[in-house]
């Protein structure tokens, strides 16, 4: 009996020791509370399985406590002017009668809202110039055709002024049929164009017409989002 109850004692010892070895491991701790058995002197208890890289806790001086992460700044959004250039294409079918280099009474609601833009970037400070360039289809000689897109550009240019901007701010350029995109897929479904009058001459006519255009770039500075990093 006696024999059995030291066989018994033996047995609840070494379950106690087992779960107190796991509660902390490397070091004997209380399982009801979890929390590290110490000596007399407030020293930690560890165990002969004790191994500081692994099992080392900061309460017992085996492991540095761990600082603050470190703060990464977020990058932060601010106005800051930036270049920008608008090009802006006008039909000259709306701005001008066929052939003719004269703006059209249609040319007035085309032309206010750009005259508009510009007077109030001029009036920001913000306007650094701007280019008219008049171009036309491949039709005509390029002697013509660059006569003709020049003095396109120039009237629009006098529309502009007359309305308030500056003159210096604003150049001209003819580009004739230089930049003309309509040409060949014009002249593939038309083969027969060049009879003057003729239903095809009519119908390329009407195909090319986006060739025949007043393109008004901008070249102005705009406020804008721009993502910097935080100092």
């Amino acid at each position: 009996m006696t024999k059995q109850l030291k066989l018994s004692a033996l047995v609840a010892a070494l379950l106690v020791s087992a779960s107190a070895f796991a509660a902390k491991p490397g070091y004997l701790s209380d399982n009801a509370t979890e929390s590290v058995t110490r000596n007399n002197y407030g020293e930690c208890w560890r165990t002969s399985s004790f191994d500081k890289d692994q099992n080392g806790l900061v309460e017992c001086g085996d492991r540095v406590a761990a600082g603050p992460a470190a703060v990464i700044p977020k990058a932060e959004k601010r106005p800051e002017l930036v270049s920008s250039k608008e090009a802006v294409t006008l039909s000259a079918k709306v701005l001008f009668d066929f052939d003719k280099a004269k703006l059209s009474s249609n040319a007035k609601s085309e032309l206010d809202p750009l005259v508009n833009k510009l007077k109030d970037n001029e009036g920001k400070g913000y306007l650094k110039g701007v280019e008219i360039a008049g171009h036309t289809d491949f039709m005509g000689t390029h002697a013509y055709n660059t006569r003709l897109s020049k003095e396109r550009a120039d009237a629009v240019k006098a529309y502009f002024v007359n309305a308030g901007v500056p003159a210096e701010k604003v150049t001209t350029v003819g580009l004739a049929a230089t930049e003309a995109r309509m040409t060949e897929e014009c002249k593939a479904k038309f083969p027969n164009y060049k009879k003057k009058g003729s239903k095809q001459n009519l119908a390329i006519k009407e195909c090319i017409e986006p060739d025949r255009r007043v393109v008004v770039t901008i070249d102005a500075v705009k406020e804008s989002m721009v993502e910097r990093p935080a100092k």
